[in-house]
């Protein structure tokens, strides 16, 4: 794997380049380095060509649950305050995360929260929500590029 070319495609190309980047990635290690790196600044598009790849297993799909402010989302799954796109990705995200969509990979996944916000979710969580504040054992590639 070549992170010069992942980080290529994460700063220069358009929304529609960028997606056909992610369709094309062929390994799970390159698209967690792709999902943690990615700019929320554009848009939805590629976090979904993301979750669509066959490469993409529960660690990532838990890393963009929480980049897209998943935790805002469990504190107030009523109520939660956002954007319509915002909603509808989270919701159907966190939806196909409880259904087990997502197969087991090999790379782990560190929820980034405070104590405070692990405390809080932890009050209201189901425990089969818990999945969702759990961290994944697996090779760390959590990297900035």
């Amino acid at each position: 794997m070549d992170k010069s070319i992942i980080s290529e495609h994460l700063y220069n190309d358009s929304v529609e380049q960028a997606v056909d980047y992610v369709k094309s990635i062929t390994d799970e290690e390159t698209l967690y380095i792709y999902a943690y790196n990615y700019n929320w600044d554009n848009g939805f598009d590629v976090p979904q060509a993301i979750l669509q790849n066959e490469n993409c297993t529960i660690s990532i799909a838990l890393l963009l649950f929480h980049s897209a402010d998943g935790a805002l989302y469990l504190e107030e799954k009523s109520s939660a305050e956002g954007t319509k796109r915002w909603r509808s990705f989270v919701s159907n995200l966190y939806k196909s995360i409880r259904k087990g969509e997502f197969r087991q990979g090999f790379t782990a996944f560190k929820p980034q929260l405070s104590r405070v916000q692990e405390y809080k979710l932890k009050k209201v969580l189901t425990g089969a929500e818990m999945l969702f504040i759990t961290p994944i054992e697996g090779k760390d590639c959590d990297e900035e590029l």
